[in-house]
C-alpha cells in the first residue's frame, strides 16, 4: 500500500495530465446521453402480463388520447357556459397536433325513437339556439341514459368528460411532447375565456410532459442550488475555499465521467436515473473529504505538505476503498430488480462511485498540494463539536449506549406496521390536474381505477352465438353484484339496449335479442357509426370473435386491486366456458403486479447486498468481531426511519423501498472510517476508551463533513419538481442524518463494552487514566 501512496503523491502531475486526458476522451460521451420521461422504462422488459395487454390492444386498438373533464363551480355541466365550453372544445380540437377526433356530450347519438322523437340525432342541439329551460330538459334525458353516465356524465350532471384522440410518432419523443404541449395551450385558453367551466386534462404524453419540465427547472434550479449551498459548507467547515474548490472540480470531473460512460455505453436515462448524477456528486465529495480532513489535520501538527498527504492516505486509502466497493454493491444490487427504471439508476450511481474512486487517487493530490504554501487553513470547522462528542463518550458513554438501545429496540417494534401496498395515486401531486380529475372520478362516478377484459369465444363470429351471449351476462351481472365494483360496460350492455329501442322503449325487451342475424345487424349497425364516429371505441373485433369488458372500480390499493382481480379469475375459471381466452386488455393489472413484484425484488436485493457489504468489511477490516458488529450501525439507521414511517404513514411502494439498498451503501461509508480508526489504534495497544476516542477524532469531522454535505444535498431536494427526488429527501436525508449519530454515539460506546468485556475475560487492564483518554482528544 505504501509503494502505491508514493506513486500517488510523488508522480501526482503526470498522473493528474494522465486523468485529464481519460476524461476528456470518456466525458466526450455525454453528447451521446438520451433520456426517455415515460412510463415503459418502469415495465420489466419481458413482463408477460404487458404483453397480453399489447395482444389485446391489436384486436382492439385504442389510439392515444387526452381527457377532458368539465367540473363546473355551477355544479351543472348542462349551464350554458359550461357547454359554450364543450362547443369551443369540439370546434377547436383540431389546434392539438395529430386529433384525429373528439367525442362529448355534444357528439353523443340519440338512439333511433329518442332521434324520432326530439328530431335530431345528438343528444344535445346547437348551443347557440338553447335556453337554460331548453339545456335542462337535454340535462333531465341525458342522466336518464345508463350507458352515458357510465361512460361520459357523472350520475348527478356535475362532471363530464370529453376525449380528443390523436395518431402521432409514439416513438418519437420530441413529437409527443410537442403533442402535450399543443393540448395544454388549447385548455389554457379555453380556462381563460371560460373560467368558471372547471377544465382540466390528463393523458399519458402530459405525465411525460410533467416529467420533461420536473427535469429541466431541476437542473436550473435545484441541482445548482444543492452545488451552491454544498460548496458554502464545505468553505465553512474546511476554513479554505481553495479546498472546497477543488473538492467541488473533483465532483464534477465525476460527474463528466459518469455521464460520458453512459452515452458511450449507450444507457437510457429516465425519470429515476436522472437522479444518479446528484447521488454521484455527494459520494464524490465525500471520498475527498476523508482526505482533505486528514490532510489538514496533519497540517495543523506541522507535518509537510507532501508528508501530511501521504499521512492521510495512508490512514483513508483502506476505508476510502472499503467504502467504494460497499457502496457499489448497494446500488449494483438494484438489478436485482426487473424494472428497468431502478436498475438503470443503480447502474448509473455504481458507475459513478467507481469513477469518484480512481479521480480522487488520480487529482486530489496534485489538487490540494497546488494550495498556496504560505496559507494553512484554520483548524476544521466541526472540529469542536467533535471534541465534544469525544468528552460525552467519555463520560456519558453508558447512558448513550442504553439510550439508543431503547430507540433501535422501540423503532424495531414499528417495523411491522409498514405494508407492502400503497395507493397508486398518492404520489400525484396534489394541485396537478391528474389529482383533481382522479379524485372527481373516484367521488363522482366511482371510476378513478378499470379493469378491462378480453373475452375471446375463439370463433368466427363467436359472438353473435346466444350461449356465448349469455355466459358474458352472467359474468356482467356477478361483477355489477362486487362491492369493488362501480359499473360494468360490454357489448352485452349495447344489444340490450338497441333490442329495448327496436321494441318502441319497451321495458320488456331490455334483455338480449336471441335472433343471431337481429345480433349481427345490431353489431354491423355500431361498426358502420364508429366508422363514421371514430371517438367510439372498439368495443368487438374486427372478426366478431372476442368482446371488450371493462369494469369500473375506485380507491383500491394495489393489494386490493390484485385481490378483486384474483377473485374474478376465479369465477371466471369456475364458470366460463373454458375454450373461451380471457386476457387483461389495458395496465391496470400490469401497474399493480409491476409494483408488487418489484416491491419483493428490492427486498431481496436489499438482502443480498447487505450480505455481500458484511462480507466485504469482514474481508476488508480483516476481523471477524469488528466486521459483525458493523451489521448494527449500517442497519439501524434504516430500521429506526423505517419504524418511524411504519408508525406515521405505514406505506411501502417500490420507491420507498428502492431507498433500503440505496442508503445500506451510503450509510456503510461513516462506519468503516470509525472501525477502521479504532482497529488501527488497538493494534497499536489503544485501550478501548481511548482507541475510541481516537477514532471519533480523526474519522468525526470528515464524516461529520460529509454527512452534512450528503444530508443537504437530499434535503434540497424536497423543493424538487419530481416526486421520486421528494421521496428521497423525506427519507434518505432522516436516515443519514441517524447513521451519522449512531456512528458518533451508539457505535463508540458498543466498541467499548464489547472490547472491554473481551479484555476483561483475558485479564486485560482496559480502564486508561483520564490523562491517557484525553490525549486522544
Amino acid at each position: 500500500m505504501q509503494f502505491l501512496i508514493n506513486h500517488l503523491v510523488g508522480r501526482r502531475k503526470p498522473i493528474c495530465l494522465l486523468m485529464l486526458l481519460i476524461t476528456a476522451t470518456v466525458a466526450s460521451g455525454i453528447q451521446h446521453v438520451t433520456t426517455d420521461t415515460s412510463d415503459r422504462a418502469l415495465f420489466a422488459e419481458n413482463d408477460s402480463a404487458r404483453m397480453d395487454v399489447e395482444e389485446v390492444r391489436k384486436d382492439f386498438p385504442r389510439s392515444s388520447s387526452f381527457l377532458f373533464a368539465f367540473l363546473p363551480k355551477s355544479g351543472n355541466v348542462f349551464d350554458l357556459g359550461t357547454l359554450r365550453a364543450m362547443e369551443e372544445l369540439t370546434e377547436r380540437y383540431d389546434e392539438v397536433e395529430s386529433a384525429i377526433s373528439v367525442g362529448s356530450l355534444l357528439n353523443s347519438r340519440l338512439n333511433r325513437i329518442d332521434a324520432d322523437r326530439f328530431d335530431r340525432d345528438y343528444l344535445v342541439p346547437v348551443v347557440s339556439s338553447l335556453t337554460q329551460e331548453d339545456a335542462d330538459a337535454v340535462r333531465e334525458h341525458a342522466l336518464a341514459d345508463e350507458l352515458l353516465t357510465k361512460t361520459t356524465l357523472s350520475p348527478t350532471g356535475d362532471m363530464a368528460l370529453a376525449v380528443i384522440k390523436y395518431a402521432g410518432n409514439q416513438k418519437d419523443r420530441a413529437s409527443r411532447l410537442d403533442i402535450a404541449r399543443s393540448v395544454v395551450e388549447l385548455r389554457d385558453s379555453l380556462r381563460l375565456s371560460y373560467p368558471d367551466a372547471g377544465i382540466f386534462t390528463i393523458g399519458s404524453a402530459l405525465f411525460e410532459l410533467e416529467g420533461h419540465n420536473a427535469q429541466a427547472q431541476d437542473t436550473r434550479f435545484v441541482f445548482p442550488l444543492v452545488i451552491g449551498l454544498s460548496t458554502l459548507l464545505l468553505w465553512f467547515c474546511l476554513k479554505s475555499l481553495f479546498l472546497s474548490l477543488c473538492l467541488l472540480s473533483l465532483a464534477a470531473v465525476t460527474i463528466g465521467l459518469t455521464l460520458g460512460s453512459i452515452g458511450w455505453a449507450g444507457i437510457e436515462l429516465n425519470q429515476i436515473s436522472t437522479m444518479g448524477p446528484l447521488v454521484v456528486y455527494t459520494i464524490a465529495m465525500a471520498d475527498g473529504i476523508h482526505i482533505v480532513s486528514i490532510y489538514l489535520q496533519g497540517r495543523h501538527r506541522s507535518l509537510g505538505r507532501e508528508e501530511a498527504m501521504r499521512e492521510s492516505m495512508a490512514v483513508n486509502l483502506q476505508p476510502v476503498s472499503l467504502a467504494t466497493v460497499t457502496t457499489a454493491i448497494g446500488f449494483l444490487s438494484l438489478n436485482y430488480c426487473s424494472s428497468p427504471a431502478i436498475y438503470g439508476f443503480g447502474n448509473v450511481v455504481a458507475i459513478g462511485v467507481c469513477w469518484a474512486y480512481v479521480v480522487t487517487l488520480a487529482l486530489l493530490p496534485a489538487l490540494t498540494l497546488l494550495a498556496p504554501s504560505g496559507s494553512i487553513p484554520q483548524p476544521l470547522g466541526v472540529r469542536g463539536p467533535i471534541a465534544e462528542v469525544g468528552r460525552l463518550v467519555s463520560r456519558h458513554g453508558t447512558p448513550l449506549f442504553w439510550t439508543c438501545g431503547a430507540l433501535i429496540v422501540t423503532t424495531l417494534a414499528f417495523l411491522p406496521l409498514n405494508q407492502l401496498d400503497f395507493s397508486p395515486y398518492s404520489f400525484v401531486d396534489e394541485d396537478s390536474d391528474f389529482h383533481t380529475v382522479i379524485d372527481a372520478l373516484s367521488e363522482k362516478v366511482g371510476n378513478d381505477q378499470s379493469l378491462a377484459y378480453s373475452i375471446d369465444s375463439e370463433e368466427y363470429y363467436g359472438i353473435t352465438e346466444p350461449d356465448f351471449l349469455n355466459e358474458v351476462e352472467d359474468f356482467s351481472n356477478w361483477l355489477e353484484r362486487q362491492p369493488q365494483t362501480s359499473f360494468v360496460t360490454s357489448y352485452t350492455d349495447l344489444l340490450k339496449s338497441l333490442n329495448k329501442a327496436e321494441h318502441d322503449g319497451d321495458e320488456a325487451y331490455d334483455k338480449l335479442p336471441d335472433d343471431k342475424l337481429q345480433i349481427i345487424d345490431h353489431l354491423v349497425s355500431y361498426q358502420l357509426i364508429q366508422e363514421i364516429e371514430p371517438q367510439l371505441e372498439p368495443i368487438f373485433d374486427s372478426d366478431y370473435s372476442a368482446i371488450r369488458l371493462v369494469v369500473g372500480t375506485s380507491d383500491l390499493t394495489n393489494r386490493e386491486l390484485l385481490e378483486f382481480n384474483d377473485t374474478i379469475q376465479g369465477w371466471i375459471g369456475a364458470n366460463l366456458n373454458p375454450t373461451y381466452q380471457i386476457k387483461h386488455g389495458d395496465n391496470s393489472i400490469v401497474f399493480a403486479r409491476m409494483n408488487q413484484s418489484i416491491s419483493s425484488e428490492l427486498m431481496k436485493g436489499f438482502t443480498l447486498s447487505f450480505a455481500l457489504i458484511t462480507v466485504t468489511l469482514l474481508v476488508g477490516l480483516k476481523s471477524l468481531r469488528y466486521g459483525l458488529i458493523s451489521i448494527m450501525p449500517n442497519l439501524f439507521p434504516v430500521t429506526i426511519v423505517f419504524g418511524i414511517w411504519g408508525l406515521l404513514v405505514g406505506e411501502l411502494s417500490p420507491y420507498i423501498l428502492m431507498l433500503f439498498s440505496i442508503s445500506i451503501g451510503l450509510v456503510v461509508d461513516d462506519s468503516v472510517h470509525i472501525l477502521s480508526k479504532y482497529i488501527a489504534a488497538r493494534r497499536t495497544g489503544d485501550p478501548p476508551a481511548a482507541a475510541a476516542l481516537y477514532s471519533i477524532n480523526k474519522a468525526g469531522p470528515a464524516i461529520t463533513i460529509t454527512t452534512l454535505s450528503l444530508a443537504l444535498g437530499t434535503f434540497v431536494l424536497i423543493f424538487s419538481n419530481t416526486f421520486y427526488f421528494q421521496n428521497v429527501a423525506k427519507l434518505l436525508t432522516p436516515i443519514i442524518v441517524v447513521a451519522l449519530l449512531l456512528d458518533l454515539l451508539f457505535l463508540p460506546p458498543l466498541l467499548i463494552r464489547f472490547d472491554q468485556w473481551l479484555d476483561g475475560r483475558k485479564g486485560i487492564r482496559t480502564q486508561p487514566d483520564r490523562s491517557e483518554a484525553s490525549a486522544h482528544v
